[in-house]
């Protein structure tokens, strides 16, 4: 049986995952717009940039479309999102300007790296010494004060209000067009399989990781933006 975020497993997802976004998550593409600003105003047009999770090539398609002088590098251990990925860059013309790598955070290039992004990624993650771990990788492959932006669901799961959020997680897709099974099995996915975290949990682990100056940049219900710096 598929998992719910499964993307090679369950073809409901991958085969739709350029609408699903856009349905579960508030701001989806304004996320994006704010986040080539924040990183445009941080590094300018020239750079070196590293994408965690960037399956599917939505945000590695944004980021070369704004920024014509940008290498990427694109990591992500879905194959499936990966092909994915790779039509999309080749159908827009910036296959040549972006690397795409099958594997984990840790299997990332070393660097050094302007900036990196790591999207709706790092909440699969469990905080049982693997997301500091996740985090830590990432903080080495970045130049000394280059910016990492992270969105992921952030809830604390044991709050009482929980249960509303995950009430509103669903009212949101369904304004948007979802089925009342994907909403049933997302929903179910979010309670069971998300490892979301806590905001000021998340902003320790930065802290930890060894990022200064974590600022909130993004809030769509339950996810949350963070742009923070190497220390």
């Amino acid at each position: 049986m598929s998992e719910p975020f499964d993307f090679d497993t369950n073809p409901n997802l991958s085969n739709d995952y350029e609408r699903t976004p856009e349905m579960f998550i508030p701001g989806y593409h304004a996320s994006h717009a704010m986040a080539i600003t924040l990183l445009g105003d941080a590094i300018g047009g020239r750079g070196r940039v590293l994408v965690l999770g960037a399956g599917g090539g939505i945000e590695l398609c944004a980021l070369a479309q704004a920024f014509p002088e940008w290498k990427l590098v694109g990591v992500d251990p879905s194959i499936e999102m990966l092909n994915q990925a790779r039509s999309k860059l080749r159908a827009r013309g910036f296959e040549d300007r972006v690397e795409l790598v099958h594997g984990y955070i840790p299997d990332s290039p070393n660097g050094p790296f302007d900036a990196a992004t790591c999207f709706l990624t790092l909440h699969f993650i469990r905080d049982d010494g693997g997301r500091l771990d996740a985090l830590s990788h990432i903080r080495r492959r970045l130049g000394p004060t280059a910016p990492f932006l992270m969105i992921n669901g952030s809830v604390d799961k044991k709050a009482a209000t929980f249960a509303r959020q995950l009430r509103w997680y669903g009212a949101f897709a369904r304004r948007n067009g979802a089925s009342e099974d994907r909403i049933a099995t997302f929903t179910m996915g979010v309670r069971e399989e998300l490892h979301a975290l806590s905001p000021s949990r998340e902003e320790s682990l930065l802290r930890e990781a060894g990022f200064v100056d974590a600022e909130l940049f993004y809030v769509g219900l339950m996810f949350r933006g963070w742009i923070a710096t190497a220390g």
